[in-house]
């Protein structure tokens, strides 16, 4: 996270530019969560055999597996989308804080 002080802004006032997120790391979480999604749904299409013989309920066992990797793809994403946020939303909190801080003894010395 980089501060800059620009010059059209009032003395002392630091901007923060965002942080992107890590693509990387994203799409390693996605795969996994997709790959245990797959295996879920495997898992749960041979412990639960389906009664009917219509050809609409063959292959089960792919179908379920892919419903299950896109959601733990889509799942995967979001939650490591949602963590690197709250990283970036505390770092700022963390300086607020400190700004607060800093402000308040200063106002502490002036009394």
């Amino acid at each position: 996270m980089t501060m800059k002080v620009y010059p059209h802004h009032p003395p002392g006032v630091l901007t923060i530019k965002a942080k992107q997120m890590n693509a990387k790391l994203i799409a390693f979480s996605s795969i996994v969560t997709a790959f245990l999604g797959a295996g879920i749904g495997f898992i749960i299409a041979y412990l639960l055999p389906c009664p009917y013989t219509s050809s609409m309920y063959k292959d089960l066992a792919q179908k379920y597996a892919i419903i299950g990797g896109v959601a733990g793809l889509l799942i995967g994403s979001s939650q490591e989308m949602v963590r690197e946020l709250k990283q970036e939303r505390d770092a700022e909190e963390e300086l607020l804080r400190d700004l607060d801080k800093a402000i308040r003894s200063n106002t502490n010395k002036e009394k």
